[in-house]
């Protein structure tokens, strides 16, 4: 059993977690991959000169064309070497689109692209341009639903709906109708359904989208060339990041020494590339995926391992940070988490003081406190067979559900988050953070309340909720189904420009990493608890991010 007690079991809530299904998979990585990385480089700089030039071309009034282009570049995942130049054309269309009150002359197709694209962009176009494309009860016209492609791009612009939008409820029900019914010969509508573009990872959308962009008739192959070469230098970059977490996590032993907790340092490592794929974000992936495994395995110890006397006496002992609170341990086990949280947070804070960030460290550092104080109110809440009400269990679970921690940790490693202020506001919960939370708690509580209540777990939001206003598992989770898609609107909100900004606005590189967030945590928890039961559902995702290169 390594480092845990056989005899006591038995009194133990285990939760007999899949094992690990990757082995040594993408523990290697050799000198011919570096190789390859370095002939992928070099390869690349003409053709970002190329699609730059396309980009810029002044004279384009075509704005439909102009905007496919973008679509295209940002679906593709190269946007991020022409952010400026994206950024100019947007608002100069955006203007000239303004000045004209949004008359759109464009189909359904591109009216929802362009609507879409603007909204992810945080411009404020208005919902009216789909009412050409109502009837008179307000209803989307039925004849529209013969053409599958203009249907998914409403289907995809529907999802930046804010509060208020009432047209754009109603086209995300008709949409959603019209591709079930055609989802048997569509595999574009079948895409759709299972994912929502705005809210799914990044990475596996843009490898869906490389395939799918291949068949295109209209593709730019220039642009496609420049897609293939950096997707496979990109994930040869992951990969190569992945190896070295691998063998890190190799060393701790944790598969022998703590046999009880879930390892996946590859999900982990997949969960920080979904915040942010992109080469400049590699040192802060690897900050990132460290705490992430430090909160799977605190997690997995004060929720499926520790009996209430340990749980006491280790986080009594996280509060003194101290690494000779340890004597007073009785298990072996809970000294090695104690000083892998110790170390790990230790690395960090030298980390961060080398690169003159020393208080980003003490941010993530009492985070983790937040964390670990709010797990023990759990077990407290268990121990005495304790029902909070609803309110008073989503204080503490909108901790548990790790949206602070992870937020503030993911900006720890960014090079252009210079200043302490955005750490701040995180904390303070701004209502885009709340939302993040509301997403990440509920979604989880759904999908694994039942098997974490049969395991003798405290209850899950969904209990309280029941029991606070006496209804059934299917109305409650109908209600927290709404309750998700009106915390998306919310962060959709948040996203767009102010007329009039404040200082207490988050800056925008932030507020991407929160809405990456919401997007790991609607790709993980849709239908199961994909982080815990990853075999099931990423797994495919996974073997195509770091090993299935594009043939070029």
């Amino acid at each position: 059993m390594g480092c845990l007690q056989a005899q006591d079991l038995a009194i133990r809530p285990l939760a007999h977690f899949p094992p690990d299904i990757w082995g040594d998979r993408f523990v290697t990585f050799s000198t011919e991959d570096s190789l390859m990385m370095e002939k992928y480089a070099k390869e690349i700089e003409p053709l970002k000169e190329e699609v730059k030039t396309m980009l810029m071309i002044e004279n384009s009034a075509d704005f439909a064309k102009k905007m496919s282009l973008i679509d295209a570049v940002e679906r593709l995942g190269v946007s991020y070497y022409f952010e400026n130049e994206i950024e100019e054309q947007l608002s100069h269309i955006f203007k000239e689109l303004a000045a004209k009150n949004f008359d759109m002359e464009y189909d359904l197709y591109n009216t929802a692209s362009q609507f879409r694209i603007f909204r992810q962009h945080g411009y404020k176009i208005p919902c009216d341009v789909f009412i050409k494309f109502t009837n008179e009860d307000g209803k989307m016209k039925e004849t529209l639903s013969t053409n599958i492609r203009a249907i998914v791009s409403l289907y995809e612009a529907s999802h930046l709906r804010i509060h208020g939008e009432p047209i754009l409820d109603e086209a995300s029900a008709f949409a959603t109708d019209v591709l079930k019914s055609s989802a048997n010969f569509s595999e574009q509508a079948r895409h759709a359904l299972k994912q929502v573009l705005h809210f799914g990872i990044q990475r596996v959308e843009n490898r869906h989208f490389i395939s799918f962009y291949e068949q295109d008739e209209f593709r730019n192959e220039t642009l496609l060339r420049l897609a293939k070469i950096d997707f496979n230098r990109v994930q040869l970059l992951h990969r190569q990041e992945l190896s070295q977490i691998l063998k890190w996590w190799h060393d701790l032993d944790f598969k022998t020494k703590l046999p009880y907790a879930r390892q996946r340092s590859v999900e982990c490592h997949f969960w920080s590339l979904s915040m942010y794929y992109e080469p400049q974000y590699s040192f802060a992936r690897m900050l990132l995926v460290k705490v992430l495994l430090v909160i799977s395995i605190l997690d997995d110890t004060y929720d499926a391992y520790g009996t209430f006397e340990e749980l006491e006496l280790l986080t009594e002992a996280f509060e003194r940070w101290d690494l000779s609170a340890m004597e007073k341990f009785p298990a072996d086990y809970m000294k090695l988490v104690f000083q892998f949280v110790y170390d790990t947070y230790g690395e960090f804070a030298k980390e961060m003081t080398e690169r003159g960030k020393p208080y980003a460290a003490k941010f993530a550092k009492d985070r983790v406190m937040d964390l670990i104080r709010c797990y023990y109110t759990e077990a407290k809440w268990y121990k005495a067979k304790y029902v909070p009400t609803f309110e008073e269990y989503m204080i503490n679970a909108r901790i548990t559900g790790v949206a602070q921690i992870i937020s503030t940790s993911s900006i720890m490693g960014m090079e252009e988050i210079a200043e302490e202020k955005p750490f701040q506001q995180i904390i303070q919960s701004p209502r885009v953070v709340r939302a993040c939370e509301i997403i990440g708690r509920i979604m989880d509580d759904i999908v694994s309340h039942e098997e974490e209540q049969a395991r003798g777990h405290v209850a899950s939001g969904v209990e309280c909720y029941m029991k606070d206003y006496n209804m059934s598992r299917e109305e409650v989770v109908q209600i927290f189904n709404k309750m998700v898609e009106d915390a998306w609107k919310e962060l959709n909100e948040e996203f767009l420009i102010k007329s009039n900004p404040s200082d207490d606005d988050l800056p925008k590189p932030v507020l991407k990493r929160i809405l990456n967030l919401a997007r790991v945590v609607d790709a993980l928890y849709k239908v199961i608890d994909g982080y815990t039961y990853s075999a099931k559902l990423i797994k495919d995702d996974i073997i195509s991010t770091y090993t299935r290169s594009i043939t070029l």
